[in-house]
């Protein structure tokens, strides 16, 4: 899923706000660990923290009945590197659903257990005061009392960065925004905010940018001329920017709905 490899690309650096929150300590060092095996194996997350213990952070967006199991998998594996160190496991739930997961493993001689969190449970104010852009994206998944004031917080401190840093910093906040449904709301406001990137220039967010004018359009027309037959749909599925804005800056003059596309 691409929302996990923006989260795993977001902590290259070390999360010490989330870590914080989540443990009550700040990290000591980052371990980059991937495991050789047949089947590859690399956990989302491992740290050794303050007190000299290791923990270990799994992102989960949706019910995996095999996650008790695959905890496990990660705890022989990270025993194994680690033999005499303390473990702590935990399962940080990012979806929008009842996170629902089989969190301890009983069967004769072997007991194991780990934790779930929801990072709603976390509020946003405290993700958005990290100093560090990348942890602070995180906000967006965290307890929102106010989503666009959350998105303008944002998109104000990617504003400033260099283009390349900045178009990279809006498609991870766009593709995080999309576990909340909220990736055509960041492209509102990046359009109110007036920021420029070049969308063009980075396939994802152009196509997220191009849906975006799409939901607008349709929205509009349903607004000025009602129910709407199918060939709209397929027209402004199959247009490009250009064209919706085209269309678009004709709504609120052309006198029916097939002049809008043809006058």
């Amino acid at each position: 899923m691409k929302y996990d490899a923006t989260l795993k690309s977001i902590f290259q650096t070390l999360p010490q706000r989330l870590l914080l929150l989540l443990t009550g300590q700040e990290a000591a060092a980052l371990l980059p660990i991937e495991f050789p095996s047949v089947k590859r194996r690399q956990p989302d997350l491992v740290v050794r923290l303050a007190d000299e213990s290791i923990f270990h952070l799994e992102f989960q967006s949706g019910h995996d009945p095999d996650m008790a199991w695959r905890m496990l998998e990660y705890f022989l594996l990270i025993r194994g590197r680690y033999p005499t160190a303390r473990i702590v496991q935990q399962v940080l739930y990012v979806g929008t659903g009842t996170p629902a997961f089989l969190t301890e493993i009983e069967e004769i001689d072997l007991k194991f257990r780990y934790t779930v969190r929801d990072i709603r449970e976390i509020d946003c104010q405290r993700m958005l005061e990290s100093p560090c852009l990348e942890e602070s994206l995180l906000a967006v998944l965290c307890r929102l009392q106010d989503d666009r004031r959350t998105l303008r917080v944002l998109l104000a401190r990617i504003a400033v960065l260099e283009p390349k840093a900045k178009a990279d910093a809006l498609e991870k906040l766009v593709i995080l925004a999309g576990l909340r449904r909220l990736e055509i709301t960041v492209k509102e406001e990046v359009k109110e905010m007036a920021i420029t990137v070049d969308v063009m220039e980075n396939e994802f967010l152009r196509d997220i940018f191009i849906r975006g004018e799409a939901t607008l359009l349709m929205r509009l027309l349903r607004q000025r001329f009602g129910s709407l037959p199918g060939w709209v749909d397929e027209r402004v599925r199959a247009a490009n920017a250009a064209t919706i804005e085209t269309w678009g800056d004709r709504i609120l003059t052309a006198p029916s709905l097939r002049e809008v596309f043809e006058g």
